[in-house]
């Protein structure tokens, strides 16, 4: 099942009405009169604390979703034309960063290749490749789960990280790899 923003406003808002639903018998109790708290109880639990509740959490979602549809990378992107030009025919080590546009775990994985990308500025060619589109690219590493980066340098595999990762944290992987090759 694809998961995209809007699908998750969606749950959102059912899980909010299943909410509301299942809360709905419990405050339409009637309970002995217990005098003025009773009263004051009854009020605070009312439809503006339920407003109060929801409203932000509906706001929120909105939110994120049109925050997630405008959002676009800097990134180069290469797709299966270009990646043997760009890839493996570059002087300088090329990170990268093989990606699905809808899985959420790319999309966060997103931004620390994005501050790699800044770190590396001028020492480290960092891109993005979506394999989905790119599915001859994509077939040629065998057993790729996306969030995953890969480190080439002169047409050459350096290395193979799944998962997410902090930006710092690969940085050291990137520095140890290259120091291997004398770069």
């Amino acid at each position: 099942m694809v998961t995209t923003p809007r699908r998750l406003f969606y749950v959102a808002a059912a899980a909010a009405a299943a909410a509301m639903a299942a809360a709905a018998p419990v405050l339409a109790q009637s309970a002995p009169s217990a005098g003025e708290h009773q009263k004051a109880n009854e009020s605070f639990f009312g439809p503006w604390m339920f407003a109060l509740l929801v409203v932000p959490i509906v706001i929120t979602a909105v939110l994120a979703m049109k925050r997630a549809k405008g959002r676009t990378s800097r990134l180069e992107e290469w797709d299966d034309e270009t990646f043997d030009e760009t890839v493996n025919a570059s002087p300088m080590p090329v990170l990268v960063h093989f990606a699905l546009d809808w899985n959420i775990s790319s999309r966060a994985a997103l931004a620390q290749t994005e501050i790699l990308a800044y770190m590396n500025r001028g020492a480290v060619r960092v891109g993005l490749l979506d394999i989905e589109r790119c599915p001859r690219t994509a077939a040629r590493f065998p057993g790729l789960e996306p969030p995953a980066y890969l480190l080439f340098y002169k047409g050459q595999k350096l290395f193979h990280r799944p998962g997410l990762w902090q930006a710092e944290d690969l940085q050291e992987h990137i520095d140890a790899a290259l120091g291997r090759v004398g770069f």
